[in-house]
């Protein structure tokens, strides 16, 4: 039998931010005491910074562009078909938790997310579907999948579980959609608990989710620099107390083996989204690449028009509702707010791509149109668009990109050309991509 001082477990938090940590360091003791014992705190995380693409490359080892798992939520896409295009079969037999059972080490795996269904390891592995199917407003479920069936028994272990749906429940459900969460988050930690005691392991992973989506509805309640902070208000904070949840569960699996090499960690931190925007399909524009359809410049009014009728009759939710009915509706909205639409693709050289999704993050990249680029024209068309982007600047004077680049540049790899468009770029912290046409350069998100 392994020796427990050989032991490792891994708790996976996503979403967990060391910003927010080191400001109630005083509150969450578990982590601040691993801080003082840890070689690292903060890591670089993946290009572009999203869940999938970060976990991946942690469950393998592997960049994004050779492990091939890219996908960012994105709200038109009501069935998740996208996510639905990704195929995890290949890793498997190649994480961390493969190649420790390989080696006669026995695993225990929890929850890993897009890693379903759970496959034959040396020890235990329980995966949750990426697809919820939604009870209401509230809650969804998930099916489960076990490795041994017998462990299912034994551990008590339903067919599905509750858990937080992501979406915007409305905000006068979001203090009962967070208290939800919190029920459930012990659930997965009773599940989790049980079987790190009860279990024969060198290794042990157990990941949760839930904080990023809490995070991602409740960030604008909590952080006082946010543009649309209300002030404070009953929502302010639960932020705060998941952190020190998450504290305390950290708290309960050191007691069980406290002489043991614990790691806590995730896959990207957590901020609001840049308040500045750059419209660099205008840009492009501007300089000659992209050209408009006739008669579309009534787009982004109807869209500019539409976001703020929406927002002040608090809307959000219900809106969301309707155009989920629809695989047709949401596209339409997705071409609208985009403004993909106005953009004539049978004249245009080059435009943005939506691979990072349609927001106003930093990370962004340009799609080179194939049909009008010759091949032996193409890598002079990068090398021209580069040149282009480096030299943007904002109203500063100061240069707006901290980096742009060929796709094979940033992420070698045999399914770089796959997933990520011609041309990836990061724009300096406070500005994120905008996606406005025949309008200003620069705007507010």
């Amino acid at each position: 039998m392994t020796q427990i001082k050989n032991k490792l477990a891994i708790i996976g938090i996503d979403s967990l931010d060391p910003y927010v940590i080191l400001r109630y360091r005083d509150e969450l003791p578990n982590l601040s005491k691993l801080i003082d014992e840890s070689p690292t705190f903060i890591s670089k995380s993946v290009f572009p910074v999203d869940t999938i693409p970060a976990w991946g490359s942690i469950y393998t080892g592997l960049n994004p562009g050779n492990h091939g798992l890219l996908y960012v939520y994105d709200v038109f896409d009501p069935n998740l078909s996208d996510l639905n295009k990704l195929d995890a079969n290949y890793i498997k037999g190649k994480t961390f938790w493969d190649y420790a059972s390989e080696e006669g080490y026995k695993t225990i795996v929890l929850f890993p997310t897009l890693m379903y269904p759970a496959w034959d390891t040396n020890g235990v592995m329980i995966s949750k579907s990426p697809f919820e199917d939604r009870l209401n407003w509230i809650k969804t479920e998930r099916s489960i999948s076990v490795y041994p069936e017998t462990i299912k028994n034994k551990y008590k272990i339903p067919d599905k579980l509750l858990d937080l749906w992501g979406g915007f429940p409305g905000i006068n459900h979001l203090q009962e959609w967070a208290e939800t969460g919190k029920d459930i988050l012990k659930l997965e930690k009773n599940i989790g608990l049980d079987i790190y005691k009860s279990e024969d392991w060198d290794l042990f992973f157990i990941y949760y989710s839930l904080l990023d989506i809490i995070q991602h509805r409740l960030w604008r309640f909590f952080d006082h620099d946010d543009i649309t902070f209300p002030g404070k208000t009953p929502l302010h904070a639960i932020i705060k107390d998941y952190y020190i949840i998450f504290d305390n569960i950290i708290g309960e699996f050191i007691e069980v083996h406290p002489e043991i090499s614990l790691i806590v960690m995730s896959d990207h931190g957590h901020m609001s989204r840049p308040s500045k925007i750059v419209n660099i399909n205008e840009y492009l524009r501007k300089n000659g690449y992209l050209l408009l359809k006739n008669n579309k410049n009534n787009i982004k009014w109807v869209r500019d028009n539409s976001l703020k009728l929406i927002t002040k009759l608090n809307l959000e939710h219900l809106v969301i509702k309707f155009v989920n009915k629809s695989q047709k509706l949401a596209a339409a909205s997705k071409t609208i707010y985009s403004m993909s639409e106005a953009i004539d693709k049978t004249k245009s050289v080059a435009y943005l791509s939506n691979f990072a999704g349609i927001k106003s993050y930093p990370d962004g990249g340009i799609e080179i149109n194939k049909n009008l680029v010759l091949d032996d024209k193409y890598e002079q068309i990068r090398d021209d668009l580069i040149k282009l982007l480096s030299e943007l600047k904002g109203s500063d004077n100061e240069l707006l990109l901290n980096w742009v680049a060929r796709r094979e540049e940033v992420y070698p790899g045999k399914f770089t050309e796959r997933i990520y468009p011609d041309i990836l770029f990061e724009l300096r912290s406070g500005y994120g991509v905008g996606w406005d046409i025949n309008s200003d350069l620069f705007g507010i998100s």
